[in-house]
């Protein structure tokens, strides 16, 4: 995610893989299907990692969290199953929330040091918009 914003020439977004949004009991889940690629980021059989790592809820688990509300899979150097890690991690800080508030995109740049304190929610949006098309061209 370094796709520039051509029109101050500001990387409005540049993960710092500081840990900050790793914080915050519930709301992770990753889907059954992801559960095997998890697992062997850890070296894990997949019904193992769910012991340790998971409580099911419904058709989805649940990564859990420590008492302080940090991710379980969170280790020294960053999210230890980054590769594999759930869809909404993935997608931080470009929630729906945060691209169509400017109110909360202003509170997602207190909480996230990855984000340009300096950089507008219109140029936030543009540079989202820059990194959509230059996947879906293939770049």
């Amino acid at each position: 995610m370094r796709a520039r914003d051509r029109s101050s020439n500001r990387v409005p977004f540049q993960c710092r893989r500081c840990g900050e949004c790793c914080h915050g009991a519930g709301g992770i889940y990753l889907q059954p299907e992801q559960v095997p690629a998890a697992a062997a980021e850890l070296g894990l059989a997949p019904q193992e990692f769910a012991a340790r790592y998971l409580l099911r809820r419904g058709e989805a688990w649940e990564v859990v969290c420590d008492g302080e509300g940090r991710c379980a899979l969170l280790g020294p150097r960053g999210c230890r199953i980054h590769r594999a890690k759930p869809d909404i991690c993935r997608q931080w800080p470009f929630f729906p929330a945060i691209l169509r508030d400017p109110g909360a995109f202003a509170e997602a740049k207190l909480a996230c040091p990855g984000i340009d304190p300096r950089a507008s929610h219109e140029e936030f949006l543009h540079y989202y918009r820059q990194m959509q098309s230059e996947e879906s061209e293939g770049k």
